[in-house]
């Protein structure tokens, strides 16, 4: 077995970069008479590695007669139990394996993979996680409620569970096992990740937590009183904050606290149950997450669907979207934990729809593209879930190979080092026990899959293969490159925490401002980057040395009225040692306590050297932003024809260029201006690829010309110089 480590955001195979070329492939919807052959035909589609989830609820079986409850990965009540052959026929085909045992899974199954014994609706000795109003969480495919995460008896099951997952799986450690990765939880907690703070969390067992937490942070009430101004008689007294549209969210500083604290909640709940989680599985493997993408709250077309994805959340708030994201997902600081990973159900980035139902329209800003972009650029890792085939459940453009195709590209664009095509197959073998929803949309999970129920191939398959065979060939060299970064995005989760519920006016009764981080900060800023050749990338000021900062050519932030001492400070040190930072926003008059600390303010008055402060908000506009960079030295280095987005890696004199043209029918000029040199390209509608380049020649190319929803096949041309190289519709070429 060879060895894999997991760093710098990627794969390493005995020290040598390795491209992660995954596809999910769901066992237990299907029968293991076709395990084999399945997992044939995927190896011949590309892909490396076979990612899946192992669900609590389909291995724990109860005897009727006795009513004892065990684990079956025999298969001995049912094939597609069968998990000891299913990785089996995984080493023998000679494929990877990336195992993803929960405790919760979602994979759209009935409690999200739980069984009935770790639910509340049927276990009333579990307490079920709360909303803000009081309402149970539930799972929005049956309707069922969730449990709390801290609640004692749900974690002893969790645990024995884990525990009897890593029996299966430890033996595939050694020298013949094929897994080199797992993943714990979905999204988070219940797919909580970029869900509203007022939606989790409001339960027993978690304000337990809650209030351990504050204990930790500030020692005895007397003091959490002093810094709140309140008179609370003990920590467990503190109530959360509640969402109430019709008042302002404070009318003192000090009373922003508790929305500081309730966002450092949110992320720890979510941080500690998944090292708790880690730890009973004890496998030493690189362990992922799979955050939500960074985008509005998008309901499916999930059959009889009782809990709406935005839930009680007034319209008006969900605009803030980035904010609950930024404050609740601390990724950097996380690292020690589980390594960033991603899914991208964002909507359809080709066509800038946003929902699961829209039609096409106008492009308008190619706000779903940039999410794409943001999400996979949030820090470096793989996407580990693309839609491949969800035309019932999430749009019906997505059966159309043009759609994937182009939003795996563009989260590799973005910063992916790897990519999962979720699914591969379409399984039609369930039972209702397991799942009871889906099929009442269609007969087979999901609609659209690249291989069919039966083993059928065609477009979508030819798409799927055109993708992974380029990358098998050419991905080792593309994670050996890098993208030049021009800026450094700073976050302060704090500013994300309080804008979180801060809509507009009329929740906001301070002088100050509120203070933003993704709405109308980081969304635009992100937009006039892409549009304009600006290569960005995101940190958490909080994880970053001094040493950290340095390394970065220039950072760029949105300041608040406050911001910890610490941060003050640090910002300070940069500086002062030739850093350069592009800042707007109000300067800081105070700490994260609302106590008053201007050190960075008064830095910033003495006007030094490489520090480049506007008052106001420069980050949505596009003059501000660029004169700037300019003032702080940047120089653009890549320039792309209206139409056409294109992103830049480099490994000395070699290139790797993405492009997606975002053009309507019939062909067009276009073109791509780096380092110097112009790459021609005449594409048509939502043609994308990637292009390697070595010196002034084209050395291998992957192009998508075949628009299946406009049923258009375009005449490609690339140029480079003397070169010029014609596709015709979809193709791929090598050493050239």
């Amino acid at each position: 077995m060879p060895r894999f480590v997991f760093e710098n955001g990627r794969y390493y195979k005995d020290g040598e970069p390795f491209f992660f070329i995954g596809v999910d492939y769901q066992y237990y919807r299907d029968k293991r008479a076709n395990w084999a052959a399945r997992l044939a035909q995927l190896k011949a589609g590309a892909a490396n590695v076979i990612t899946f989830y192992i669900p609590w609820r389909h291995h724990l079986v109860h005897d009727a007669r006795t009513g004892a409850v065990r684990y079956d990965f025999g298969g001995d009540t049912l094939d597609s139990r069968d998990l000891r052959t299913f990785l089996r026929l995984i080493r023998e085909a000679g494929l990877y394996a990336f195992a993803k045992p929960g405790p919760f899974v979602h994979s759209e199954l009935n409690i999200g993979g739980l069984p009935d014994l770790a639910s509340p609706s049927f276990n009333g000795e579990i307490e079920p996680v709360r909303l803000h109003n009081g309402a149970p969480l539930f799972w929005e495919y049956d309707h069922t409620q969730l449990p709390s995460p801290w609640d004692a008896r749900f974690f002893e099951l969790a645990r024995q569970w884990l525990g009897a997952v890593a029996q299966e799986l430890t033996p595939l450690l050694g020298d013949d096992g094929p897994l080199i990765g797992l993943q714990l939880l979905d999204e988070t907690l219940y797919c909580t990740s970029n869900d509203a703070p007022w939606h989790f969390g409001y339960d027993a067992p978690n304000l337990r937590f809650y209030h351990k937490l504050l204990r930790e942070k500030y020692r005895t009430i007397a003091r959490y009183n002093e810094l709140h101004a309140t008179a609370w008689a003990a920590f467990e007294f503190a109530p959360p904050p509640q969402l109430d549209p019709a008042r302002p969210v404070a009318t003192r500083r000090e009373e922003l606290l508790q929305y500081i604290d309730w966002a450092e909640f949110q992320w720890r709940v979510r941080r500690d149950a998944y090292e708790l989680y880690k730890k009973q599985l004890g496998l030493d493997l690189p362990y992922l997450s799979n955050f939500a993408g960074i985008t509005p709250p998008i309901s499916e077309n999930v059959p009889d669907q009782q809990e709406p994805s935005a839930k009680d959340s007034p319209p008006e708030y969900l605009r803030l979207y980035p904010e609950w994201w930024f404050a609740q997902n601390r990724v950097d600081q996380d690292a020690d934990v589980c390594q960033y990973g991603m899914i991208s159900w964002l909507g359809v980035a080709a066509y800038n729809v946003a929902d699961a139902s829209s039609e096409p329209g106008e492009l308008g800003g190619n706000e779903v593209f940039n999410r794409y972009i943001n999400t996979a650029r949030r820090r470096r890792g793989l996407n580990v879930e693309e839609n491949w085939g969800f035309s019932k459940l999430y749009h019906p453009l997505s059966k159309y190979p043009i759609v994937p195709f182009f939003q795996t590209l563009a989260s590799l664009a973005g910063g992916c080092t790897g990519y999962v095509v979720f699914t591969g197959v379409c399984h039609g073998y369930w039972l209702d026990e397991l799942d009871r929803t889906t099929q009442k949309q269609h007969r087979t999970f999901p609609d659209a899959a690249p291989i069919g129920e039966n083993g059928e191939v065609g477009p979508m398959y030819d798409a799927m293969k055109l993708l992974g065979d380029f990358f098998a060939r050419e991905g080792a060299a593309l994670l050996r490159a890098e993208m030049d970064m021009d800026i450094c995005f700073l976050l302060v989760p704090e500013y994300a925490a309080i804008s979180s519920w801060v809509p507009g006016p009329a929740q906001w009764a301070l002088a100050e401002a509120p203070p933003r981080v993704g709405t109308d900060v980081l969304e635009p800023a992100t937009m006039i980057c892409n549009r304009c050749g600006v290569n960005y990338e995101f940190a958490e000021l909080a994880a970053l040395t001094v040493d950290e900062l340095l390394a970065k050519k220039r950072l760029a932030i949105h300041l608040g009225f406050f911001l910890p001492r610490a941060l003050q400070e640090k910002l300070i040190a940069f500086a002062r040692r030739g850093g350069q930072m592009i800042a707007g926003g109000e300067l800081p008059r105070y700490d994260e306590f609302m106590r008053p600390c201007a050190a960075l303010a008064e830095f910033i008055a003495t006007e030094p050297a490489g520090v480049y402060y506007n008052t106001g908000n420069i980050f949505r506009d596009e003059r501000a932003l660029l004169a700037n960079l300019r003032r702080a030295g940047w120089e653009k280095k890549v320039a792309v024809s209206e139409l056409l987005r294109a992103f830049v890696y480099r490994a000395g004199d070699e290139f790797f260029v993405y492009f997606f043209h975002f053009g309507g029918r019939g062909v067009a000029e276009n073109f791509v201006e780096f380092y110097g040199r112009r790459l021609g390209l005449t594409l048509g509608a939502k043609t994308c690829g990637v292009v390697r380049i070595a010196g002034d020649r084209i050395r291998s190319y992957l192009v998508k010309g075949v628009n299946e929803f406009e049923n258009e096949t375009a005449a490609v041309r690339l140029t480079l110089g003397a070169q010029t190289i014609e596709i015709v519709g979809d193709g791929a070429a090598f050493d050239l």
